[in-house]
């Protein structure tokens, strides 16, 4: 079962690597890059949430889906409170970024994928319940790590409207209700949202064309949040659930989640409220190439 898993990660790393070479070659556009993410966030993804939830209901579903809940609601309170802790040295600008990168993992372009390849439909419905409180504390705290100012901003119809809430809450009432939707609908919704997996990791490759890799050799602070995002945080993980004696299906799945690099988020957050988006670039490049290494060992060892 190890070598299966290990060889699905690696076949999402080579998706990645095909998207930097679309990329290198000019078939991917830069300005394309974004039109992809924006197809993928608000119609492939969705489309693959919705076609996880097309299950007959259970009690022991529901009961997975309150705990993985409450799960990952622990998880990320847990990690905002000691990500403090990390980066007591650093300044103020680099700290909101490294403590961000702690707190939120790349949940959506690259924990959907790993989850439907390693669990397939059922490991989607469950990281869907678990990116609720995921969505939710990125789009609060995170952006107070940013912006102070932003509390006045903030709108409760703007974090529900969000894809990967709404059609979660979309997907529940169908799966609630077991309601069926009808032949052509449910095919059409199986295949778009079939296209998340490879469409997703060509977008991460295609993001880092052009970035120079021997300039970050030096930067001693990108391998230290390296080994803290993708080995101290699962392992955190991993021990707050064995601690609250989680259900171990739920476990390896939420430590898996964890296990992914810098969330896409951070260079968008940091452009937006005039933080160092270079360094943010780079915390997510780095991360990510590393975690082709750090993910297969994580499951691995779970």
């Amino acid at each position: 079962m190890n070598s299966d898993i290990i060889n699905q990660v690696v076949v999402l790393c080579l998706i990645m690597l095909l998207g930097l070479y679309a990329r290198k070659k000019e078939y991917i556009k830069e300005y394309t890059v974004k039109n992809l993410t924006d197809i993928l966030v608000n119609i492939t993804l969705p489309c693959l949430i919705l076609s996880s939830f097309n299950m007959e209901f259970s009690t022991e579903l529901w009961t997975r889906v309150k705990l993985i809940f409450i799960y990952s609601l622990i998880i990320h309170i847990f990690l905002a409170i000691i990500s403090k802790l990390f980066f007591i040295k650093y300044d103020e600008n680099k700290k909101k970024i490294l403590r961000f990168v702690t707190i939120f993992s790349n949940f959506g372009f690259m924990g959907y994928p790993i989850a439907e390849s390693i669990y397939g439909k059922i490991g989607v419905f469950y990281a869907s319940i678990f990116g609720i409180p995921f969505n939710i504390i990125l789009l609060t705290y995170g952006v107070f790590l940013f912006s102070e100012e932003a509390k006045d901003n903030l709108k409760i119809r703007n974090i529900v409207m969000q894809p990967g809430i709404l059609f979660v809450v979309i997907g529940t009432v169908i799966f609630l209700f077991s309601i069926k939707l009808p032949i052509p609908i449910n095919k059409t919704i199986n295949m778009v949202g079939s296209m998340t997996t490879p469409l997703s990791m060509m977008i991460v490759g295609a993001s880092f064309a052009g970035t120079s890799l021997m300039s970050m050799l030096k930067d001693f602070k990108l391998y230290y949040i390296s080994f803290i995002r993708l080995l101290i945080v699962p392992f955190i993980t991993y021990l707050l659930l064995r601690f609250i004696k989680a259900d171990d299906y739920l476990l390896k799945l939420c430590v898996i989640l964890e296990a992914m690099p810098a969330a896409a988020m951070t260079t968008v957050f940091a452009e937006m409220y005039n933080s160092d988006r270079i360094f943010s670039a780079k915390c997510v490049f780095v991360t990510t190439v590393l975690s082709i290494f750090t993910i297969p060992l994580v499951i691995t060892l779970l």
